[in-house]
């Protein structure tokens, strides 16, 4: 995933976000499935709360210099 993130829109790093909790919730997964799985999902949280904290910086920067 390292490679797909900087091509990765946040809406589809949400969508693996809740694949990856879905695999989790899911009856039936194996031990190496939601080991993957949370490891897969730590990564989209990471990158999506990154992209949410630049949209925020770039948000306080305009509203700063509005003022």
């Amino acid at each position: 995933m390292a490679n797909q993130k900087k091509k990765m829109s946040f809406e589809e790093a949400l969508a693996g976000l809740e694949k990856s909790a879905d695999i989790l919730k899911k009856d039936g997964t194996t031990l190496e499935a939601a080991i993957e799985g949370f490891e897969q999902g730590i990564e989209y949280y990471n990158y999506c709360n990154d992209m949410l904290n630049d949209a925020k910086q770039k948000i306080e920067f305009f509203e700063k210099k509005e003022a």
